[in-house]
């Protein structure tokens, strides 16, 4: 016969977390907001039925805080502007088919022009950037003619005609060729 469900939520409770209501001794295994936006509660399946019911995500706001909120849901809380305007206005706008300076999502970041239009060896390197530079061996922030060296490095050690004709180290020398011509494509090996 198996415990009550009640005498086995106290038991895990004991092991893991109580519920935060007032005089449960249950597991609280349902997290929920706290009021603010700052932490969690946690409440058993009852208590988290009653707290929800009760929950006023705008208590505590002002009304033009509260207008400003509604507003900027219309949008999923997203900057916009008006149309010719914004990150895709005057030059920008022809540079967004131009590989070399594509950036990303970056790209449309209004706080980051400057970064997002600089050069590729600048700022942060992208994952796949991160990737290939890993297949190189090296760092995430190795300069051009570091990437060029180790890149001329492996090619002559992992070529089949450096190791006697031995094809083993065939694979290891197609990922070198991949990532080279990506950090090529990049920018990232021009110095």
């Amino acid at each position: 016969m198996n415990p009550p469900p009640d005498e086995v939520s106290r038991a895990r409770a004991r092991k893991t977390r109580v519920c935060d209501h007032k005089g449960c001794d249950l597991e609280g295994s349902h997290p929920a907001p706290k009021r603010g936006g700052k932490g969690r509660h946690h409440f058993c399946a009852k208590h988290i039925a009653e707290y929800n019911r009760s929950f006023n995500f705008f208590e505590g706001m002002s009304q033009a805080e509260a207008a400003a909120f509604a507003r900027a849901e219309r949008f999923g809380h997203k900057r916009t502007w008006r149309f010719g305007t914004g990150p895709m206005a005057g030059k920008k706008s022809a540079d967004q088919f131009d590989p070399r300076r594509w950036a990303g999502r970056r790209f449309f970041d209004m706080d980051d022009v400057a970064e997002a239009t600089g050069n590729a060896t600048s700022g942060r390197r992208s994952s796949l950037q991160v990737r290939a530079l890993r297949e190189l061996d090296l760092e995430a922030d190795a300069s051009p003619n570091e990437i060029r060296v180790r890149y001329a490095e492996y090619v002559r050690r992992f070529h089949p005609d450096s190791n006697q004709g031995d094809r083993s180290s065939e694979d290891k020398l197609q990922r070198v060729l991949r990532a080279g011509k990506f950090l090529k494509a990049a920018g990232l090996m021009k110095g």
